[in-house]
């Protein structure tokens, strides 16, 4: 008896430790920079057939990820001044992110034995304001170049507008928007907040409206003489900006008096001189992958989860302050607003481990279920997180003429807007990530118990090791997004000086490094114009993957 307890022992503890070696060297194998990362990258190079050559080989013809194929070859059209191509790419993606609402049951099937990353994308709640913004902007542009049909290419970039109303007051409905009645806390939020501890509510960080789609929606309906439409986009967009999108996006103060100016002179019928130039600045922040192990403390009673930090030391920072940050008990705004920043020092840094104790009751369903067995040997869980954008903007000017007319202020902070839709979803991800994995894991365990011998052998030992493996290589996280969203944009409304047919905008960064664009007027008529301005990326260090499991250095 004695000598059949050292046996199962010794087979655990090898067992374990050949799956942690295998779970490592798999993780490692995940860290590679994704396809659109590597596109924007070039994009900002000014290579953009480059850059279209990694999206077309990476999503074209993939059903998976047709949506990023037509979001990315969309914005790298736009950048191109293609607009009537860039046009063509969106209206497809819009078309299946409106199809979107019918789920396939084998799609759904298939993710939940693999992994999020085998789902069809559907893309983010952002992301058909965003569609509809661009498009209006490219239908202006074409405007701007085309006397004889300036008017209906205006009345196109309005029926985007339209469409966006509708879309964002379906979204204040369900959201309650800003100064509404806000939706009431789920079941299944309120459970999942009281196992992990974290420290704010999914309606904290909800996308509840849109105000700089409302503001850049009155600018068109203005500049066509649709004055009353005007008012209700400039009122619509103030208040949003005063009732909490400008606190929850840390815009500051200058979008909010901006909108209610406008809409001031709006209602007064004031003339409509004003030029706009909206500025897409930057890229916005990258998912990546961030590895986990799952494993039972029979003695507590508890499943445990382990982060794996892996990667750079920039990356092996951020895991370790993500990881924090979800199992803090701390104000939600003071460490969303360092971890945004890169401010990791004051980001909670507590246990290394998270324990989910079950009770005598849960344990003991959970060793019926055969969850505690199938979990012997520990499971690999993959989700995301976010690489914290730190703002190296110091002052944006624009020049007519070598003087300085204005600066450009935040309207609208994409950066945050992707980090509040990651950790609102984080915890599901993670409970998804959770349940796949003893699915897989309890599913896998049963098969091989069904053939094995009543007891512990060599080969029933490999078996359940070889599921985890397999497990393991197939627990990958949904890293896709649309890479090349800027991370914030500004905008600036001013009078120009007569006979100016250029302007110069002038980026000036934290490291002292100014970036000036010229942009030209192309008629007497031309309102609105929109520049993207990339402020660049450092090059990634070189991934040191032993020191990654020891240290933070």
């Amino acid at each position: 008896m004695q000598g059949m307890r050292f046996q199962n022992t010794f087979f655990q503890l090898f067992f374990k430790l050949l799956f942690l070696v295998s779970f490592l060297i798999l993780a490692g194998c995940n860290l590679t920079p994704s396809a659109n990362k590597l596109a924007i990258e070039y994009a900002e190079q000014g290579d953009f057939i480059t850059a279209q050559k990694h999206i077309d080989n990476a999503y074209k013809g993939s059903s998976r990820d047709e949506l990023l194929y037509y979001l990315e070859s969309g914005m790298l059209s736009h950048l191109q001044q293609d607009y009537i191509q860039s046009n063509q790419f969106l209206e497809n993606a819009k078309s299946i992110i409106e199809a979107a609402y019918t789920v396939s049951i084998s799609d759904e099937l298939f993710s939940a034995f693999t992994g999020a990353s085998y789902k069809k994308y559907t893309g983010k709640v952002y992301h058909r304001p965003m569609i509809h913004t661009i498009m209006a902007l490219n239908y202006a542009a074409l405007a701007s170049k085309s006397a004889a049909n300036s008017t209906a290419l205006y009345d196109s970039a309005l029926t985007e507008m339209r469409q966006l109303d509708l879309y964002l007051e379906q979204l204040k409905r369900n959201t309650g928007g800003y100064g509404g009645n806000q939706t009431s806390l789920g079941n299944v939020e309120k459970i999942l907040k009281a196992i992990f501890g974290q420290p704010f509510l999914k309606e904290d960080l909800e996308y509840k409206d849109d105000a700089f789609a409302q503001y850049l929606s009155g600018i068109l309906y203005e500049q066509q003489g649709e004055l009353d439409s005007a008012r209700i986009q400039y009122e619509r967009a103030a208040k949003a900006y005063k009732n909490g999108f400008s606190k929850q996006y840390q815009l500051g103060g200058h979008a909010q008096k901006q909108a209610q100016k406008d809409l001031t002179r709006v209602v007064a019928e004031q003339p409509t001189d004003y030029f706009t130039l909206v500025q897409s600045l930057g890229v916005s922040p990258q998912r990546k992958e961030f590895n986990l192990y799952l494993s039972v403390d029979e003695s507590a009673q508890a499943i445990v989860i382990t982060p794996i930090y892996l990667g750079t030391r920039e990356e092996r920072q951020a895991q370790f302050a993500w990881f924090n940050l979800m199992f803090s008990d701390t104000s939600l705004f003071d460490l969303i607003q360092n971890y945004a920043t890169g401010d990791f020092g004051d980001v909670i840094l507590g246990s290394v481990t998270k324990r989910l104790p079950l009770g005598e009751s849960l344990w003991q369903k959970a060793v019926n279920e055969g969850i505690i067995d199938a979990l012997k040997y520990g499971s690999r869980i993959s989700v995301t997180y976010l690489q914290p954008h730190k703002n190296n903007i110091e002052q944006v000017t624009l020049f007519a003429n070598g003087q300085k007319i204005t600066e450009l202020h935040p309207f609208y902070s994409v950066n945050l807007l992707t980090l509040y839709d990651a950790l609102s979803n984080a915890n599901m991800e993670i409970y998804t990530a959770i349940s796949r994995e003893i699915l897989k894991a309890v599913t896998a365990n049963k098969a091989i118990n069904q053939f094995a011998s009543p007891q512990p052998t060599l080969l029933a030992g490999l078996a359940q090791l070889t599921a985890s493996v397999t497990n393991a290589v197939t627990a990958s996280a949904d890293i896709r997004q649309w890479q090349s969203l800027p991370a914030e944009i500004r905008v600036a409304r001013v009078k120009l000086p007569q006979h100016t047919r250029e302007l110069t905008l002038q980026t000036t960064l934290r490291s002292g490094r100014v970036i000036n664009q010229n942009i030209q007027i192309n008629s007497k008529t031309q309102t609105i114009s929109h520049v993207r301005t990339f402020t660049g990326i450092t090059a990634a260090a070189t991934p040191n993957y032993l020191s990654s499991l020891t240290n933070m250095d």
